[in-house]
């Protein structure tokens, strides 16, 4: 399939060139430079939120430091971590994060193309409390960031000179073990909270956690009963909310000091996301995330859609997903390829 051939050889080796029109260029020349970086960073076709005035203005203020410092813009993504385990190709990273990449490249395309010292992108992986939180095994969170290095290492081969790709394991940054423990000092505490919920409020919590606890993971709790998995889930997202609020301390200055710009994807859309962080999709078409979903691509017939589907998706079209073979990336989950032909209202 020739077509196809070309769409993938593209995806991995036709890095998205912005060419800059006469309007931009008269921008840029009035000293809008700031302003310019900020608008095309901001741009609705890759968000999946709207923009707070807050992070409109944070956003200036951190490229305007950039420019002014000539520092890259620094961009990071925290994430999971970890390939959600119903997925087939767990525990290693698919086609949604090669999509991934190729939609964060698009999205810092026009930044490349007028800020020479170019712009960092973090991959920020939050593994470190998937084993205490969700029961991941730490065998698998191993391999995902190793294949998801990987992935890094062979994309990285076709970008600008000025576009730096890193996997960060926050956990490296600093002293894991301190923060576990002080997480399981709050624990007390933060179930009395919890109790005070009302019950719709924990369900409405509980609805994310329900579907990323492995049950046969670090552990084997295949055999809890219904009201024991409960306290499981409550427990994990207990600890989700704890961890957030701890990291942010043992983190520092990380994620939102100096000039780096927080990206946030299906998350943002919460509202959890009291800060407003900027919400982009994992695609032009899809706000599952790539570490949870599964890559796959829509075939429209003159073009083709990069999609991240997640698990219901998944299985509303699998028996209509044709596969097609492929070596263009050396990755387990890379050997072939699932396409439906038409077009979906996934979102």
């Amino acid at each position: 399939m020739k077509k196809l051939n070309e769409f993938l050889q593209d995806l991995l080796h036709k890095f998205p060139k912005y060419t800059l029109t006469e309007q931009d260029k008269r921008t840029i020349g009035m000293g809008q430079r700031a302003e310019w970086i900020t608008y095309k960073l901001l741009l609705k076709r890759f968000r999946k939120a709207k923009i707070a005035e807050k992070t409109r203005q944070d956003v200036l203020s951190k490229v305007s430091l950039s420019i002014a410092e000539d520092k890259p813009i620094y961009l990071i993504i925290l994430f999971g971590g970890y390939k959600h385990f119903w997925n087939p190709s767990h525990p290693e990273v698919d086609w949604a994060e090669l999509f991934n990449l190729n939609f964060m490249s698009s999205f810092c395309a026009s930044v490349l193309a007028v800020h020479k010292p170019g712009v960092i992108l973090d991959y920020g992986s939050e593994a470190v409390i998937m084993r205490m939180m969700d029961n991941y095994p730490e065998t698998s969170l191993i391999v995902y960031a190793a294949s998801f290095k990987k992935l890094i290492k062979h994309y990285s081969k076709c970008v600008p000179s000025n576009f730096k790709i890193n996997y960060v394991d926050t956990g490296s940054k600093y002293d894991s073990e301190k923060l576990k423990k002080k997480i399981q000092e709050k624990l007390p505490e933060k179930k009395k909270q919890w109790k005070k919920f009302s019950a719709r409020e924990r369900k409405k919590r509980l609805h994310r956690s329900y579907r990323s606890f492995m049950w046969n993971g670090e552990e084997d709790l295949t055999t809890l009963n219904d009201a024991q998995r409960r306290e499981k889930v409550e427990e994990s997202k207990i600890i989700e909310d704890t961890f957030y609020e701890v990291e942010e301390e043992f983190l520092g200055d990380y994620f939102t000091g100096d000039n780096h710009i927080p990206l946030v994807l299906s998350w943002g859309l919460s509202d959890e996301n009291i800060d407003h962080w900027l919400t982009l999709g994992s695609t032009y078409a899809s706000a599952v995330d790539f570490w949870t979903g599964r890559g796959i691509l829509e075939d429209r017939g003159e073009r083709f859609i990069a999609r991240v589907v997640s698990q219901s998706q998944y299985h509303s079209v699998r028996n209509s997903l044709k596969r097609f073979e492929t070596d263009l990336v050396p990755l387990k989950n890379f050997r072939s390829i699932e396409v439906y032909k038409g077009e979906l209202n996934f979102r």
